[in-house]
């Protein structure tokens, strides 16, 4: 996938259909609860592995009950549509592991 920084309206579009994602400049976040500190960080080894193989890095943090995801493509300074390919593995992981645990 390319690095074409996204216009606003495109990432309108993508924050429609990314219900759980907003906006914050030029960031798209996600926090996501956790029932336990362990199930945040087996939830930050999985995303490593996607993050690995799309070669795209978000900033997270973990605390004991939430994990915060930040994504941006930072030499584009801003979102592109590698940031929405990063979102939607990063929504498909959060269903596997923490939405099915519940």
């Amino acid at each position: 996938m390319s690095r074409r920084r996204l216009d606003d309206d495109e990432i309108k579009a993508v924050l429609a259909t990314h219900r759980a994602w907003r906006r914050e400049g030029e960031h798209l976040v996600r926090v996501v609860a956790l029932r336990s500190y362990q199930e945040g960080v087996g939830l930050v080894v999985a995303q490593a592995e996607v993050a690995e193989r799309l070669d795209h890095h978000a900033t997270l943090t973990l605390g004991y009950d939430e994990l915060r995801f930040e994504v941006w493509t930072h030499d584009r300074g801003g979102i592109t549509d590698r940031d929405v390919e990063f979102v939607d593995e990063v929504d498909r992981l959060v269903a596997l592991t923490v939405e099915s645990a519940g």
